[in-house]
């Protein structure tokens, strides 16, 4: 499970509930009961099902299975996703120009964020091979235009060079799946 991305204000409005978030929490990871969850808050169950059934109405909670059991069923849930976050043009008011270009950036910094963060989960409690480690760099330089434009047809080629591994590509087991992001960009403050 990786992260969820809140769209919906109802749904931003469960997680602002301190209760709603721990329930969240004990959801997280194995499936489990709405019992077995109220005993380990040391909670009564029926006060929790109307909570239950919010977070799942609202698509943060799942039911992944269901028992019979002595008469009656086990309903087991978890929670859609390891992680949450609102996306920050749910509260967004401008509706002018660049509003597209702007919420597609902001989409593509969060899927990489995302992907990032389930990488770095993966090899927290395991050792990952050196070659596989992603390379994340942020930097800020500084150049004369001969510089920059010479670091920029490098980006290029090399760009190009990506493109030409990205097209139709036989699925043989030795190949590797890669993503990356590469923004380069005059700095705002030096204009």
């Amino acid at each position: 499970m990786d992260t969820y991305v809140v769209k919906r204000l109802e749904q931003a409005k469960l997680l602002t509930d301190p209760f709603k978030l721990k329930l969240l929490e004990r959801f997280g990871g194995k499936p489990v009961t709405t019992k077995q969850v109220a005993d380990r808050m040391g909670e009564k169950a029926p006060r929790l099902y109307r909570h239950v059934d919010a977070l799942v109405d609202e698509g943060l909670l799942e039911l992944v299975e269901e028992k019979p059991k002595r008469g009656t069923i086990e309903r087991y849930y978890r929670t859609v996703a390891s992680r949450f976050e609102v996306d920050p043009g749910l509260f967004s008011t401008s509706s002018g120009v660049g509003d597209d270009a702007v919420n597609m950036l902001r989409g593509i910094l969060r899927d990489t964020e995302s992907d990032l963060v389930t990488l770095f989960d993966k090899y927290r409690d395991a050792e990952p091979d050196p070659d596989a480690l992603p390379i994340v760099m942020r930097l800020a330089i500084r150049g004369t235009p001969d510089e920059i434009r010479g670091l920029r047809q490098k980006l290029d080629e090399w760009m190009e060079d990506c493109k030409s591994l990205s097209s139709e590509r036989d699925d043989s087991p030795d190949m590797l799946s890669y993503s990356g992001l590469l923004a380069f960009y005059p700095r705002p403050d030096d204009e």
